[in-house]
């Protein structure tokens, strides 16, 4: 499988838009979550109402139009895994796309998955990979940063293992920040107490944000904690500098930059930064983003809605 540093981004032309030829859908099933994650962006000072029939309109119809785009669905919250109509929405999706099955990516904080029987069915569902938040390995600092009832190292394992069987790949996503990992030591120490419970890590910094309609507490939180790009750049440099960088991509949709390396064994991928100078999103689509009302935005805000643009 190609991996997130190695692919290749074009923009084509789709009516008056240019779009990527390696779309990520964002499938952002509900708001509601059980944890309740100091740094979360998505805690927002309003939400869209959930609408189940327009959502599965809107996603035949978004499949429809970008079919030959798009590169992956990603499955987000909130908490998906809460969502009452979960399976429902995995079903509708994989009835859709069975003639031409798009990678799809669950992206959640794994608590659910404790439950053997939501576990096993989640495992022989469309979903091909599983992105699992574990903030830090210190389990007592994980449950300060996500406030919620968060896994073990011994619980993340037998996930693993379930998925493994079915073929399904794992990776743990982890902020990094003033107050979690933003020491060499500190990421070294993550990377071995998890190996061999995933397939994957990848360490993203996180972002002062001033996202649309996002928590005042977030954004304070956010720009008080969030490491400057330097002491980014300086902290994962060390890394690749101690065991070899495996591949780089500068700017992946001309916004990310990436590196992935392997630490003991350990495959590790590190998002450097996030390039401010954002492209026209009135005219250029690097990701759209479905929400429970059934709007598809290219940004975020779940009152935009650019489907009819494209029917």
């Amino acid at each position: 499988m190609v991996s997130e540093v190695e692919k290749k981004f074009e923009f084509k032309n789709k009516g008056e838009y240019l779009v990527s030829n390696k779309l990520f859908l964002d499938l952002i099933f509900n708001n509601k979550c059980n944890c309740d994650c100091r740094f979360c962006i998505a805690k927002t000072k309003s939400y869209a109402n959930s609408n189940l029939d327009r959502w599965k309109e809107s996603f035949k119809k978004t499949i429809d139009i970008f079919k030959d785009e798009i590169d992956s669905l990603i499955i987000l919250g909130g908490e998906a895994t809460v969502d009452p109509d979960f399976f429902l929405k995995l079903d509708y999706m994989d009835s859709v796309t069975k003639n031409n099955h798009i990678f799809t990516i669950l992206t959640t904080n794994g608590c659910l998955l404790r439950n053997e029987t939501f576990l096993n069915k989640v495992a022989s569902s469309t979903v091909d990979s599983v992105n699992i938040s574990i903030m830090n390995h210190n389990l007592e600092h994980n449950k300060y940063l996500m406030r919620g009832n968060v896994l073990n190292r011994d619980e993340l394992k037998k996930i693993y293992e379930v998925f493994h069987n079915n073929g399904k790949t794992v990776r743990l996503n982890t902020n990094v920040a003033k107050n979690n990992l933003c020491t060499l030591e500190e990421i070294e120490e993550y990377i071995n107490y998890f190996k061999g419970c995933c397939d994957v890590i990848k360490f993203t910094p996180l972002m002062k944000t001033d996202m649309f309609n996002t928590e005042d507490d977030i954004l304070t939180y956010t720009h008080e904690y969030a490491m400057s790009k330097e002491e980014i750049k300086k902290l994962f440099d060390s890394l690749v500098y101690k065991y070899g960088s495996k591949n780089s991509n500068s700017k992946v949709f001309g916004l990310i930059n990436y590196g992935e390396l392997f630490v003991n064994g350990q495959h590790v991928i590190l998002k450097y930064e996030q390039v401010e100078d954002m492209y026209d999103l009135n005219r250029v689509i690097p990701t759209l983003k479905l929400y429970p009302n059934g709007n598809l935005s290219n940004e975020w805000d779940y009152n935009k809605n650019i489907l009819d643009k494209f029917i």
